[in-house]
């Protein structure tokens, strides 16, 4: 009975007290301090003292609540909580309004609005309100005008704090794309870079109204504008962007003159592209764009959509590929038709059809490969219950070859579309490796030895630019996990040569920044001696760095750290992504927010939450 009554009057203090009780660990108990929130901070203390927690108190909230503590706590004089009467027993209510304060209330409807993408509009429901009022113990929720106002502040306060990240950093990306949605266009940015532990961070720079035309000229104006208001055009090392026209020609028109040609050998409709209106040579004058890098993911899509289906085209095999895809294409509508036949579906073959649409070659790839891996008895029972026709033998053989002998550009096309850590230089190695499982493909294939033998080529030609980048090599070299290992024995002795002169010019550059006004230590400056490098001149000590690096076997990004003029190579050559992907998912979380629902959203509005919303993993301290 005393330790049942020393219980309660802990649990009276607690709460009387505003903490929470959360789990007990032996001797010990794990409580929450209300007054924190929405910060969540967890205090330990013994069972049978306060004192720990009456020091949280006075520490943390002394001014505030001094006046609130309570005056009945129990003593912690030979460690005894006093035992209390029957009429002690009973809980104190919470006086919530202690740690919910109407700022504080503000602040987290907005965070909820913003970061689980609600409408706005939530704000003046009923329901909503009732809620918050009964849970915040009478406060009120705010209006529409506060929330803007709040949105307009917490925009400046992030895209400040936006500058300050940029303006310490040396090497940026960004990709940039179009978006089309209810009558509307957007142009999006996305700004990329990576830290000094190799991690990328990743923000959004506009999603802005577009109005007119999407021409080369527009989107010519538009980057330069997006990248000059957040002042980093000296520090894009790359713009990203999809193959469309319009980017093509745009970032066309500032290549040096003898490498224009490379471009209209590679698009065949540049031709009619250029020819589709004149522009004045001032217009170009007055702006400038970064280098451009075509997205590695949309060119290989194109290759395992548009160039393979003209392969096959031009082959036997057009008409059992044209028969046994009409049947997946059937299976799939019928998959998707209602809820009671997907789980149907689901039930029996133990997989989802999660793709919406097969409008990506990787989606049809995926669906062909989800049928052939069901058994002849599972694929009999869905043709059955989805009431379709059944694949004759050669179909399904060709169907299954299909699947084995392109899973190699499934995987690759995954792998360039990711960004944390996805870099330059994986495309040619992925590329190289590419060509040579599908040449061992093609040795055991009935169906597709020609075909293999056009997607190669069409990797040849749609990627020669990658391929004859020097960017691009050097972002490989300087990748731990390829090196030069990539290159065959004849052609590593030039890009050896070519790091090296790269390796020189940094510390070069270096040498030249200590000595414009920057204090050099004594020893700095005397260099002579055992354990010195100033009696060796850039050149040899560039290459000394490069031959450890290349002689290394570690594949670990962090063994970079052994080398630091190369580290800051593999950081200039690398903070390039592969593909534009990151845009496009800036889009898609767009797309949260514009609904029909949200029409009242201005474009203004729109954009805000949305960068808002992307960019709160990075910029915290707007939202604090």
């Amino acid at each position: 009975m005393r330790m049942e009554k020393s219980r309660t009057s802990f649990d009276h203090w607690l709460h009387k007290n505003n903490f929470t009780f959360r789990e007990s660990r032996g001797r010990n108990i794990t409580v929450q301090c209300n007054l924190c929130l929405p910060t969540i901070k967890l205090l330990s203390t013994a069972k049978d003292t306060t004192s720990n927690l009456k020091k949280h108190l006075e520490r943390k909230h002394s001014l505030q609540f001094k006046k609130k503590l309570s005056k009945d706590e129990p003593s912690n004089s030979g460690h005894q909580v006093p035992e209390f009467g029957p009429s002690d027993t009973k809980q104190p209510k919470m006086d919530h309004t202690l740690y919910t304060s109407q700022s504080k209330l503000n602040a987290l409807i907005f965070n909820f609005i913003v970061e689980d993408v609600q409408p706005i509009s939530i704000l003046e429901q009923p329901g909503f309100q009732r809620l918050i009022e009964v849970l915040s113990r009478g406060r009120t929720v705010m209006n529409r005008k506060t929330f803007v106002s709040r949105l307009d502040a917490t925009f400046d306060k992030m895209k400040e704090e936006l500058r300050a990240k940029l303006d310490r950093v040396q090497s940026l990306c960004t990709t940039a794309d179009i978006w089309s949605v209810q009558d509307r266009s957007y142009f999006g940015v996305t700004c990329h870079w990576l830290e000094d532990n190799f991690e990328r961070k990743s923000v959004a720079l506009a999603c802005t109204r577009m109005y007119g035309g999407h021409t080369c000229e527009t989107v010519i104006a538009k980057i330069q504008e997006i990248h000059s208001s957040h002042n980093i055009e000296s520090k894009i090392c790359s713009t990203v962007t999809d193959n469309g026209s319009n980017f093509i020609k745009a970032f066309r028109e500032f290549l040096p003159e003898d490498e224009r040609e490379v471009e209209e050998i590679q698009f065949e409709d540049l031709g009619k592209m250029l020819s589709e209106g004149d522009v004045g040579g001032d217009f170009f004058l007055s702006y400038f764009l970064p280098p451009h890098q075509q997205c590695a993911a949309q060119t290989l899509n194109l290759i395992a959509s548009k160039d393979l289906a003209d392969a096959i085209s031009k082959e036997q095999i057009q008409r059992v590929h044209v028969s046994s895809t009409a049947k997946c294409a059937l299976i799939w509508q019928k998959a998707h038709s209602s809820q009671l036949v997907a789980d149907m579906v689901e039930t029996l073959a133990n997989i989802k059809f999660t793709d919406t649409c097969l409008t990506q070659w990787g989606s049809e790839y995926n669906f062909v490969q989800k049928i052939m891996s069901l058994t002849d008895e599972q694929l009999a029972q869905l043709i059955d219950i989805l009431d379709v026709p059944n694949f004759v033998p050669e179909e399904t053989a060709y169907l299954k070859e299909y699947a084995d002998v392109f899973k190699p550009v499934a995987f690759a096309l995954d792998l360039l579309q990711g960004e944390q850590k996805c870099f330059l230089g994986i495309v040619i190695p992925t590329l190289l490796t590419l060509k040579r499982k599908l040449h061992e493909k093609a040795a055991n294939t009935q169906f597709f030895s020609e075909v293999i033998d056009g997607t190669v080529e069409a990797i040849d030609s749609r990627f020669k630019q990658v391929f004859n980048s020097t960017d691009a090599k050097l972002a490989t070299t300087t990748m731990p996990q390829f090196r030069l290992w990539w290159l065959p024995e004849g052609e590593r002795e030039s890009l050896r040569e070519r790091l090296v002169n790269e390796v020189s010019q940094l510390d070069q550059g270096n040498e030249e920044a200590d000595t414009n006004g920057v204090s050099v230590h004594e020893d700095e400056f005397f260099s002579y001696g055992p354990g010195s490098s100033g009696n060796r001149d850039g050149k040899r000590g560039a290459a000394e760095e490069v031959r450890i690096y290349l002689e290394g076997t570690n594949k670990e990004l962090q063994c970079l750290n052994e080398f630091p003029s190369v580290k800051k190579l593999f950081i200039k050559f690398n903070t390039t992504l592969p593909s534009s992907v990151p845009v496009e998912r800036l889009f898609s979380s767009g797309g949260n927010i514009l609904t029909r629902k949200r029409s009242p959203l201005t474009d203004e509005q729109f954009e805000r939450l949305l960068l808002l919303r992307y960019n709160s993993k990075v910029c915290t301290m707007a939202f604090e």
